[in-house]
């Protein structure tokens, strides 16, 4: 069986969640780096990380409707596939 596409948009969220994540970690772990090596680095916030963060976010986001989507087409196919389908006569027996 292939893998639907509401699958696979969300095998891609999982990852682009994953690079979040990690990207979130290194800054942590960079500034604490640095500060054990005594560098002066200040008040720093990692906020150059921030407009890769804001642009995975985004993309994070795009796929969240873009899974949205599919669910909806998904119901509108399924819903037209049983208008569709004949309706089978019943068969009445005699007494």
């Amino acid at each position: 069986m292939t893998r639907n596409h509401v699958e696979r948009l969300g095998e891609f969220r999982e990852i682009l969640v994953a690079t979040r994540r990690e990207g979130v970690r290194n800054v942590h772990h960079t500034r604490d780096a640095m500060r054990a090596s005594g560098f002066q680095i200040g008040d720093s916030d990692g906020s150059s990380y921030g407009a890769k963060l804001k642009e995975l976010q985004e993309e994070i986001e795009a796929v969240d409707r873009a899974i949205e989507d599919e669910k909806r087409l998904a119901l509108a196919l399924e819903s037209a596939a049983q208008s569709r389908r004949p309706i089978k006569p019943r068969i009445v027996k005699g007494t």
